[in-house]
């Protein structure tokens, strides 16, 4: 409140002394002008000769003559008298009457000085008010340019967003969806990826305003359809399903990827739900259709089935997320942990490594 005030109270105390100089006219007196301190004073001096009246008469007149130095300030106006005061004011010198047609205006200084002075006190004025606005526009450029950046790495990081919603987002026995383990995500999101890019760009003092719509963002975007979902398998996930339809289902996304890949018959699979090959590159897949996040047995199994079936990769693929000691077990012992969503990339970045070898 006391910021907004400021620029207006500024504006206040430039324009007081602005109002004095608008109405300040300096005038030149000539040298021997006779000048009263009373207007009826004048009118007795002017019905004589004024030249010939010594000074002491003036003086019982309460008249004098003027040297002629000096600029005279206008005061007022009594009838054909004007009243003037010398400039610089001098020391026990009061203001003086004389007639109205005797004082001259000054050259050069009647006309244009108050008008440079107005000018120059009215530029001061106008850059006092329009300096909040400037400011304004500024800051709101400025925010403008982090929610710009904020929309960037949200679209940069779309479908990592949108994986982890649908591993962290899960539904309770009563159908009501828990979001607090993507509520953690985001913030870690905001915290590792959003706030360093806006301190690198000097944008951080923005995120307090724009914050909530950039969660509002992260939220819309990572509710959406991953980029590269399409086709039958893609369409035939549903949290309900059945464990062995979910095998299918990964089985089914892989194939789409140009893998040779087929569930293994319920029971006696030795870990392995999925067995897939491409040019001679065989992986084994566990399926995970989970509420919870996935723990350490998930892996275990992956890891003997690899074993088992002399399998070069191994991999564990859930709708879920993963806990700490799984991540840490597979880390390990080399085995992938994905999200279904994952197959697709995660299929065509094996193949492009057969390729190369």
């Amino acid at each position: 409140m006391r910021a907004g005030i400021m620029p207006w109270l500024g504006c206040g105390l430039l324009l007081a002394p602005l109002a004095a100089m608008a109405g300040e006219v300096t005038r030149h007196v000539p040298p021997a002008t006779v000048g009263c301190t009373q207007p009826g004073a004048l009118h007795r001096v002017a019905g004589l000769s004024s030249t010939a009246l010594p000074d002491h008469m003036l003086a019982q007149l309460h008249c004098r003559r003027v040297d002629g130095t000096g600029n005279w300030q206008v005061l007022g106006h009594h009838g054909d008298a004007v009243l003037l005061r010398r400039l610089p004011v001098r020391k026990g010198e009061g203001a003086l009457y004389f007639p109205a047609a005797v004082p001259q205006p000054v050259p050069g200084w009647g006309a244009s000085r108050p008008s440079g002075l107005l000018r120059l006190v009215m530029a001061a004025i106008g850059a006092v008010m329009l300096w909040p606005l400037v400011r304004y526009g500024w800051r709101s450029a400025r925010r403008r340019q982090a929610w710009r950046v904020c929309r960037r790495l949200v679209a940069r990081h779309a479908d990592a967003l949108r994986i982890r919603r649908r591993q962290l987002v899960q539904k309770n026995s009563y159908g009501v969806e828990r979001t607090t383990r993507w509520r953690r995500e985001q913030a870690e999101f905001i915290r590792t990826i959003v706030q360093p890019a806006l301190r690198k760009a000097r944008l951080q003092w923005a995120w307090p305003v724009i914050a909530e719509r950039v969660q509002a963002r992260i939220e819309h975007v990572a509710s959406q359809k991953l980029s590269g979902e399409a086709g039958q398998a893609g369409r035939g996930y549903a949290p309900d399903m059945d464990p062995i339809a979910y095998e299918r289902y990964c089985a089914g996304r892989l194939r789409e990827c140009g893998w040779d890949a087929q569930a293994t018959p319920p029971g006696g699979d030795q870990g392995a739900d999925v067995i897939a090959t491409w040019g001679g590159l065989r992986l084994v897949v566990q399926c995970k259709l989970y509420r919870n996040a996935v723990g350490n047995e998930a892996v275990q199994q992956v890891s003997a089935a690899r074993l088992h079936y002399h399998a070069d990769m191994a991999a564990v693929v859930s709708n879920a997320d993963y806990t700490n000691p799984a991540r840490q077990l597979a880390r390990s012992n080399n085995v992938f942990l994905l999200h279904h969503d994952e197959l697709p990339a995660f299929a065509a970045r094996l193949a492009r490594t057969r390729k190369k070898a």
